[in-house]
């Protein structure tokens, strides 16, 4: 029904002789009495004739649901009422809320209007039965039981529904959620109005935006807009925060790949197939296809059809893919430096996309992603390894300026930083700092390009005191401040997410909870109190008490410094207590939002290596969902945790299923992420081991209180470099002989072939010190890499404040619920 309905009730038998109306809000629409008692208790403002009153009466009712309480009385009385004054009365749609009540709650004592209301607990106060029978007194309740009932009726049609409000924050931009236009407006038309003074350059100069709100505030999902917008004709590139300051521009390579490989829309094409074939198509157009097989692949490339060039493994598709090739690689030497990779950077690019066989696919791709040169026939033909880690950077530049190219033949490219939070956290000044010299460099060498770059209002004046203004003055071109949504604008993006169930949240939600929900700090807030309500409305589960303030630096100005002096005299507090109790042989004191019940299972037993890299993270099913059990004495903390725990865990395996970009030096990154966050509970140090110039896997060393640990991943496939670094590996195991070492490597990593790799792993497993094995040989399976990227994107999306819990409290409750996770057993304090 929604809220196009009216409540009446009326008094007298059989002429009306008072009567009240209020909306589905509860607003009092009407109230008036007619003269015929002429008592002298009412307002004359509420006084009218009867004839007057009905015609009033009828153009407020036209058109109406009518609610009523034994809506036959009412109709009765207004009909004989209409009929007296020789009146035509409107034709209503009644709807009676005693026989609602009688559906739904059967064999109930009375069905009286302040009986169901007791007994059924409607509103926050009783009923009154000497305020009983006064119009606008009974019209209120009406409605309020009658939004009782609907809600009741809600419920259970939608006890097997998805929860609508599960889902709070967009992680990329790239997924789709309901958006609610209005809200952001006028960020959006000032975004978007950038974009176009960057595609209106001559000079193809780049551009640069800050995007500015406070947590929760839609950063994201505005990009996710623009995306959705744009994406048809614009590149589109979402750069999470970098992890390493020796490789932050071949991160923001390895991030621009994964955003390129996403399809566009419900199409059949990546962002690069539509790069290539546009760029390309100016090409030989520009060009004059002058031969038959030029007007062939012009032909298809207009189409936007690359089938059209040929069957796979056909002489004439090869023909015409390498006549594209030639007609690239000349424009390039036409109008741009023959140095450098970028010829071997559009052979890849174009080859890529040219085969569909997934082994020649898969080798072009390790070759873009990684530099690994291992051919399975002529598919890397003309191209060079670049997997030296002294290449990495330049070629990485190197390849987003070919990108930003092709992009001058086209629409301008978009790159996005965001979740950028953690660059703040201590341990990652020198990857601030760099971070901020690559932003600087991409001004100089990407061209017709938007820089956009979220940040919380905060960050921004930290971020503005970090750089000067070579950085922030090209950054800052444009300064763009998200809004609060206001209550209407809250409520349409309820009624949105509910639009799918055929429901509204007028419907769904008392008036007290509307209230709260519409006047939450954030949209993110709002949404995920409203699934907790869905929640308990639905299925019965306990409503868990608002959120508090999460523990994260406020936005005060100056308040940054502040909060940074205090945490870190937490962490010292924290580190003391810790300690006072292993001397006085009693458990660590648990935080004050720790449930006391629970606290025994809190801290994982330390373990050994073999048994950490043996523990395992729990992988929920892909298909269907149960809701998480939260007692009554859980706290918040708790209930946030678990729903955000089980859709993690549910997306991550999703993602892990299908193929992705995985880089050593990544990984090795996600866990020095890890481990700054854990530097808040235990004295932690962290740091790698090096052989002189000499390449080893990307590791980590960590010391603590326990056994110093080194852990390395190893995921090249070149026989080569794997051989290489696995005996410099086995030296560093010779020289550091207190260390254990753990080698991990992705099972979507080519397996070791080579016989002198071969024999490098097996002295690596054989290695040994004091007597005690110590180097520990894992595979990097599902079940472990789900393991590290979920506690990599728990501290990442409680920096981020993503997630409204203080860093300690939320790898507590990891531990607790994950007891079998090998990072959290490699790490959380026993």
């Amino acid at each position: 029904m929604g809220a196009d309905f009216l409540v009446i009730d009326t008094e007298g038998s059989p002429i009306l002789r008072e009567v009240a109306v209020v909306d589905a809000r509860g607003e009092l629409l009407l109230e008036a009495f007619t003269p015929d008692q002429g008592d002298c208790y009412h307002s004359n403002d509420l006084v009218r004739p009867l004839p007057d009153l009905l015609r009033e009466l009828r153009l407020l009712l036209r058109g109406r649901q009518l609610v009523a309480h034994n809506a036959g009385h009412d109709r009765t009385v207004l009909s004989a009422s209409f009929e007296a004054c020789g009146l035509t009365p409107p034709v209503l749609d009644w709807l009676c809320t005693v026989a609602m009540a009688q559906q739904l709650h059967p064999r109930l004592e009375s069905y009286s209007l302040g009986s169901l209301c007791d007994q059924l607990g409607v509103g926050s106060e009783p009923f009154s039965p000497d305020a009983a029978h006064q119009a606008a007194y009974d019209a209120r309740f009406t409605q309020r039981l009658f939004r009782h009932l609907q809600r009741d009726q809600l419920c259970r049609r939608l006890a097997q529904a998805a929860n609508p409000f599960s889902s709070s924050r967009v992680d990329t931009p790239f997924q789709h959620f309901a958006d609610e236009r209005q809200v952001n407006s006028t960020a959006f038309a000032r975004l978007s109005a950038v974009l176009r003074s960057v595609g209106a350059d001559a000079n193809h100069q780049s551009q640069g935006a800050v995007l500015i709100g406070e947590p929760g505030a839609g950063k994201t999902h505005l990009v996710m807009r623009l995306a959705e917008e744009v994406l048809s004709s614009n590149r589109l590139l979402f750069i999470r925060q970098p992890t390493q300051a020796a490789s932050v521009l071949f991160h923001v390579y390895s991030r621009t790949l994964e955003s390129l490989v996403e399809r566009v829309g419900e199409g059949p094409h990546s962002q690069l197939d539509l790069l290539l074939i546009r760029s390309i198509r100016r090409i030989v157009a520009a060009g004059g296809a002058t031969t038959e097989r030029d007007r062939e692949i012009l032909s298809a490339l207009e189409a936007e059809d690359l089938g059209r060039l040929g069957q796979e493994g056909s002489d004439a598709r090869r023909q015409r893919w390498e006549r594209i090739e030639a007609c690239l690689l000349r424009w390039w030497a036409d109008h741009h430096s023959a140095s450098g990779f970028g010829r071997q950077i559009l052979q890849g690019l174009l080859r890529f996309c040219r085969y569909s066989e997934p082994r020649r696919r898969e080798s072009c791709r390790r070759w873009l992603a990684t530099g690994e040169h291992e051919p399975v026939d002529r598919e890397l033909e003309g191209l060079s390894p670049w997997n030296d880690e002294q290449l990495r950077e330049e070629f990485s530049l190197q390849a987003l300026r070919v990108i930003g190219l092709l992009c001058c033949l086209d629409q301008p490219l978009i790159l996005v930083f965001d979740q950028l939070e953690g660059l703040w956290l201590e341990g990652n000044r020198p990857v601030l700092l760099r971070f901020g010299e690559v932003i600087k460099e991409l001004f100089t060498h990407v061209p017709h390009a938007l820089v956009l770059v979220t940040l919380f209002p905060d960050r921004w004046q930290q971020f503005q005191a970090d750089f000067d203004g070579s950085i922030t003055g090209r950054v800052a071109q444009h300064v763009i401040q998200l809004e609060q949504p206001r209550p209407d604008q809250f409520e349409a993006i309820l009624d949105l997410r509910l639009e799918p169930l055929e429901a509204s949240s007028l419907e769904l939600f008392s008036i007290d909870e509307l209230t709260s929900l519409v006047r939450q700090p954030s949209i993110r807030s709002c949404l995920n109190r409203a699934g907790a309500l869905f929640e308990h409305r639905v299925r019965g589960i306990p409503l868990p008490p608002l959120a508090p303030a999460s523990a994260v630096p406020t936005r005060e100005q100056h308040g940054f410094a502040l909060n940074q002096r205090l945490l870190g005299l937490e962490q010292q507090l924290t580190l003391i207590l810790h300690r006072l109790d292993a001397l006085e042989g009693q458990q660590a004191s648990q935080d004050v939002a720790t449930s006391d019940a629970l606290a025994p299972q809190l801290v994982p037993q330390r373990m050994e290596p073999e048994d950490v890299m043996d523990a395992e993270v729990r992988l929920v099913p892909v298909t269907g969902s149960t809701a998480p059990s939260i007692d009554d004495t859980d706290f918040t903390y708790e209930s946030l945790f678990l729903r955000y725990h089980q859709a993690s865990l549910q997306t991550l395996r999703q993602r892990w299923e299908h193929p992705q970009i995985i880089d050593e030096s990544d990984d090795a990154g996600k866990l020095r992420q890890i481990c700054l966050g854990y530097q808040q509970m235990r004295p932690l140090r962290v740091g790698a081991l090096r052989l002189g110039n000499k390449r080893v896997p990307d590791n980590l060393l960590i010391e603590g209180t326990g056994p110093s640990r080194c852990i390395a991943f190893l995921h090249v496939a070149n026989g080569t470099s794997v051989n290489a670094r696995l005996r410099n590996l086995n030296q560093l195991v010779l020289q550091h002989r207190q260390v254990q070492f753990i080698l991990m490597r992705d099972t979507s990593a080519p397996a070791i072939r080579s016989r002198q790799a071969s024999e490098a792993l097996k002295a690596f497993e054989n290695g040994s010190g004091d007597g005690k094995k110590r180097t520990f040989w894992r595979p990097l399976d599902l079940q472990r890499r789900v393991a590290l990227e979920l506690v990599h994107q728990l501290v990442s999306d409680i920096l981020n404040r993503e997630l409204d819990l203080p860093l300690q409290e939320g790898l507590d409750l990891l531990a607790r619920h994950e007891p079998q996770n090998w990072v959290v057993k490699l790490l959380h304090p026993a």
